[in-house]
């Protein structure tokens, strides 16, 4: 008992140094990669930081209810896909099974977190404290790798631009700080003492280091922190309108910056090379674009027609084989991986026999259609708990989709994507559960940052495979559902309280 006692005590402080560590795990695997090593040891890392949080959180629970359905759901959906993968062929079992840890971290980090503030308080702001120590700690990594001029770029052509640090994964990386940022500025706002130049210091970093990551979705996520704080200050406390109006002109500043973005540079190249590739197509077609061109009109106008007449249909399909004959070189070309693993005819068929670059082009178009195609030709048991995460490689390429909704579907089945769907519902009817029944005395500035921090990670989870799979991103997810929880469930609100938390 004396062991349970002291490990409660220091619940908060274990908190915060998991979630400071984080990014200084990722700079750990970007240089192991970078010289050449396996990122094994960090993985390795990970998995027991998650192991020994699921331990202290089980050993301390007075209930473990919550941790056997877990762990039920979990063995269920596991045995399902084990079952799945081997009707059609096991390949890679422990890649298979590390990927399935990667997926369920987040449900159970949130269930650790939430069993560690119901046993204290204090965990909660030991939350906070971690993930602003995060945030600093990529800011200052962020420095030293431009300063050193090590920094591997967002984007490299068409000349290296947007800042990214030590880390690999750009979208993994906008969707921390999408969570992150929003949560330490809501977090200093709820400040009994205020504290105007490091609230004002951290959100200007927060939008340049937004700014310059150059990816969509990270200008989006500056736009709607600053203009969503902007609001929540002048609903909650228009005393502090100051703050309201230095977010509103930062927001006011970084539109007008825009056309001069990284994300902007970016966009104008991508279309100047949609065109050139293009062009491509064209000069290897050579003399016989314009007969596939007449060709395509035959193929699309026959698909509008009713074929009755059978030498009608054997003219339809002539002109149909002549057409895969001449566009062949270009789909061996443009996607060859979808040649080798599904066939000329039939990738010519998938893509709609079209000779448009931007169908060739577009990554996650193509893995989505990829995965598509390889669950089409699986069994009712793939359809139901997924196929395995090696069949989505091909020679040196992976064709896993760039979407984790997707991403979940295809790896573990209409199963655990509902399953999956089902959790996040949960939270969403937290939130809406709470503005319903008094929003006047939810609707905190933590309650605004974690609910902003919960829309833009959505964002993230919808349009990337960024944040589910990915460990470093999953974590701050999982502080983001608990905070919800904390928020609604845990936290006592006395009647005497004000809006603004006291810190």
């Amino acid at each position: 008992m004396k062991n349970k006692a002291w490990y409660a005590v220091h619940l908060h402080i274990y908190m915060a140094v998991f979630l400071a560590i984080q990014p200084l795990l990722d700079v750990a695997s970007f240089w192991l990669q970078k010289l050449g090593m396996s990122t094994a040891p960090t993985l390795a890392l990970r998995m027991a930081l998650l192991a020994i949080s699921v331990l202290i959180a089980f050993f301390l629970a007075p209930r473990k209810r919550a941790f056997w359905i877990a762990a039920g759901a979990f063995l269920f959906l596991g045995i399902g896909h084990i079952f799945a993968c081997i009707q059609e062929g096991y390949r890679n079992p422990f890649s298979d099974l590390t990927n399935f840890v990667r997926i369920i971290q987040m449900p159970l980090l949130v269930l650790c977190f939430i069993t560690f503030m119901r046993l204290d308080d204090r965990c909660f702001e030991g939350m906070q404290l971690g993930v602003s120590s995060a945030f600093l700690i990529i800011l200052l990594v962020e420095l030293l790798s431009v300063v050193t001029g090590t920094d591997p770029h967002t984007y490299i052509l068409p000349e290296p631009s947007g800042i990214l640090g030590w880390f690999y994964f750009a979208n993994s990386q906008c969707a921390i700080l999408s969570m992150a940022i929003p949560i330490c500025l809501a977090w200093q706002l709820s400040w009994k003492k205020k504290r105007p130049v490091l609230f004002c210091t951290t959100a200007i970093l927060g939008c340049l280091v937004l700014y310059y990551l150059g990816s969509r979705l990270a200008y989006l996520a500056l736009m709607v922190i600053t203009v969503g704080l902007c609001v929540t200050i002048l609903l909650i406390c228009r005393a502090n309108w100051k703050y309201a109006v230095f977010l509103g002109m930062s927001a006011v500043v970084f539109a007008f910056l825009l056309p001069y973005s990284p994300m902007f540079r970016h966009i104008n190249y991508d279309s100047y090379m949609q065109d050139t590739r293009q062009n491509w197509i064209y000069d290897s077609l050579g003399e016989k674009k314009d007969e596939v061109e007449k060709l395509l009109e035959k193929q699309a106008e026959s698909k509008n027609e009713i074929q009755s007449d059978s030498q009608k249909s054997v003219l339809v399909e002539k002109d149909r084989q002549r057409l895969i004959k001449e566009l062949t070189p270009v789909y061996e070309t443009y996607v060859p991986d979808f040649v080798e693993t599904f066939g000329v005819e039939k990738t010519i068929e998938m893509f709609n026999y079209t000779i448009n670059v931007r169908d060739f082009s577009s990554v996650r178009a193509k893995k989505l259609m990829f995965a598509k195609t390889l669950m089409s030709e699986s069994g009712l048991a793939s359809h139901l708990f997924g196929l395995e995460l090696s069949r989505f490689t091909v020679n040196n390429s992976t064709y896993d989709v760039e979407n984790d909704f997707h991403g979940i579907f295809y790896l573990q089945g209409g199963v655990g994507l509902a399953a999956y769907l089902l959790y996040l519902a949960y939270f969403v009817g937290l939130i809406l559960w709470a503005l319903i029944k008094s929003a006047k005395r939810y609707f905190t500035f933590e309650a605004a940052g974690y609910g902003i921090a919960f829309l833009l990670c959505m964002a993230n989870v919808y349009n990337t495979a960024g944040v589910l799979r990915r460990p470093n991103a999953s974590v701050f997810l999982s502080v983001v559902l608990a905070g919800i929880y904390y928020l609604v469930k845990i936290r006592s609100y006395p009647d005497c309280e004000k809006q603004e938390t006291k810190r």
